[in-house]
């Protein structure tokens, strides 16, 4: 009997096998294609609002990235430093209080600012797989022990800068900032006195502690130590060519405000000068106005000291020559208490200290470094009282001795 071929089973034709198995390469090359399209780095820029404490006025910005293989959500944060230092008055005084970069889950981060009724906007950023996972090892690197501390400035190295360097230092040429503002447009003085506007004693003191250098005219680049320009400059920034920002996503609302509030330094100082003036013509008075005196140039000398401490003693490049050191003299501290001596040395003394505040009044009128409009009532009253003990008190025909 002869087999029959049409009904043999025992043979696989070649051309079904090879089939079979493209077939199932295919299948599994989509599989790993959309497994790869769905495990994603998602890599954005957080911009947050502005507190009602000092340290918040100014916003803060951070990093974030979702990885959706492991399933992680992390903020990378470069504005973290020890609260709990024992010396921490001492170190953030001195400009020797480290900084650091920090890790944390999204929703233990973003709970603080629901807290403080901040807002937060997201900045989704178009990049590729390769880039993306750049950015991640970059921060990574960055938490290790030996590389997450770093020497804070408040103007050239702080939380905004340091998300701000990022780009340049992995993409080079690749990356361009967008437009923040024009070069040479604003100062650093300027731009931080409107953060600080509704904050009048804060900004008068932190004024008197800044010298030149923040008077200086700030670049698109330098604009964007503040989060706020930051997130304008990122906005229009192009990586090869492409806009990075893929989407803008407002996360939390800003309700925190900070009211407006009378200029209380100005009113003050302005009240102070005038009482004086006014009182200076009541002649049963004038035994009590060495004790005035004594207090007042005390307090301007000891401001002086503190000046020149925050100078020498201290890593602020923004507190060196400073020109408020004209009038807030230390050595007033000395003339404090040579006061109730009434020797010659007090009248000299007096004659020279009031040439040095006119003479950078006038410098005034053309210095980099302005004096701010809240200390002019303060630097007619030391002019005022300085002319009282003056040989040369005829330079000041408003001051009749007392």
């Amino acid at each position: 009997m002869r087999p029959n071929k049409d009904h043999d089973s025992s043979r696989i034709r070649p051309s079904v096998l090879k089939t079979i198995v493209l077939s199932f390469f295919l299948l599994l090359c989509i599989y790993v294609s959309d497994a790869q399209d769905t495990c994603r780095l998602r890599v954005s820029i957080l911009t947050c609002g502005v507190g009602e404490d000092l340290y918040s006025c100014y916003g803060h910005s951070a990093v974030r990235i979702v990885d959706s293989c492991s399933g992680s959500d992390v903020v990378y944060n470069y504005g973290t430093f020890n609260f709990g230092d024992p010396d921490f008055y001492s170190k953030f005084t001195r400009g020797k209080l480290p900084y650091y970069l920090n890790d944390e889950n999204f929703q233990g981060f973003i709970g603080t600012y629901i807290s403080e009724g901040r807002g937060v906007t997201e900045q989704l950023l178009d990049l590729s797989e390769k880039d993306a996972k750049m950015v991640q090892h970059f921060l990574s690197d960055n938490l290790k022990e030996e590389n997450k501390y770093y020497h804070y400035d408040f103007l050239l190295d702080n939380c905004s800068t340091r998300v701000r360097d990022i780009f340049p230092k992995l993409f080079s040429t690749r990356f361009i900032f967008g437009h923040s503002m024009a070069d040479d447009s604003c100062s650093f003085r300027t731009i931080l006195d409107q953060y600080e506007k509704n904050k009048h004693w804060e900004r008068v003191g932190i004024n008197l502690l800044m010298c030149h250098i923040v008077d200086n005219k700030m670049s698109n680049v330098q604009s964007m130590f503040l989060p706020d320009y930051l997130m304008k400059g990122i906005s229009e920034a192009t990586l090869d060519g492409k806009r990075i920002v893929k989407e803008t996503i407002p996360i939390l609302p800003q309700v925190a405000t900070i009211p407006a509030e009378a200029n209380q330094p100005k009113l003050l100082l302005w009240a102070l000068l005038l009482t004086v003036v006014f009182l200076s013509f009541n002649k049963t008075a004038q035994a009590w106005w060495v004790y005035f005196d004594v207090l007042f140039f005390l307090l301007l000398g000891l401001l002086g000291c503190f000046m020149l401490f925050m100078w020498f003693g201290t890593e602020h490049a923004v507190c060196s020559y400073n020109r408020n050191l004209f009038w807030a003299f230390p050595l007033h501290l000395v003339f404090a208490f040579m006061l109730p001596r009434k020797s010659d040395k007090v009248s000299r003394y007096a004659g020279y200290a009031s040439w040095l505040v006119i003479l950078s009044m006038i410098y005034g009128l053309f210095a980099i470094q302005p004096y701010i409009p809240e200390i002019t009532p303060l630097l007619l009253l030391i002019l005022f009282r300085l002319g009282k003990y003056s040989r040369q008190s005829a330079y000041f025909t408003f001051n009749k001795p007392v």
